[in-house]
């Protein structure tokens, strides 16, 4: 039986400033990841990065402290997520 994907969102800050992260989550572990801070936009998965100096997760889910409240659509999660791989130059076709 397969786990299904779940969609959060939270507040976010790093050398660039105040932002948000949006987490694809799978069981306790995240597996895609959307960084926004201001008009960048950086996407981490298990395959690579658009930036080298934001990885993707490592630390399960659960350890997040993220609840009900923070979960968000996953269109709006692919919204963000097709968003970041095109301005990278990057896709998933």
């Amino acid at each position: 039986m397969s786990k299904s994907a779940r969609y959060f969102k939270h507040r976010a800050e790093s050398d660039l400033g105040d932002g948000e992260i949006f987490l694809e989550v799978v069981g306790d572990e995240v597996v895609r990841q959307v960084e926004i801070y201001g008009s960048k936009l950086i996407w981490c998965d298990g395959f690579g990065q658009s930036d080298e100096r934001f990885m993707l997760a490592d630390q399960p889910f659960s350890s997040l402290g993220l609840t009900s409240a923070d979960e968000v659509s996953v269109s709006d999660f692919e919204h963000v997520w097709l968003k970041a791989k095109a301005e990278s130059g990057a896709n998933d076709f």
